[in-house]
């Protein structure tokens, strides 16, 4: 986790926190930029939130389907 963190920006009353992580071990770069909706998150939860939902692999999970007729 040490190539994530989030960064907080504070302009008169407004912050906004946007989640990083960082490439080639020197560069820090806000993970959704791409989005053109994306304007950062006006909460430290809502930014965790995001981070983890984005770096976390789903969890896959295998179920056998047994048929009554075999």
């Amino acid at each position: 986790m040490k190539n994530y963190r989030i960064k907080k920006v504070t302009e008169s009353n407004c912050i906004m926190y946007f989640p990083q992580r960082k490439i080639l071990g020197l560069f820090w770069i806000d993970m959704f930029r791409y989005n053109p909706y994306y304007d950062g998150f006006d909460s430290y939860e809502n930014a965790h939130e995001a981070l983890y939902n984005a770096i976390c692999k789903p969890e896959v999970e295998y179920i056998d389907v047994y048929f009554e007729n075999e």
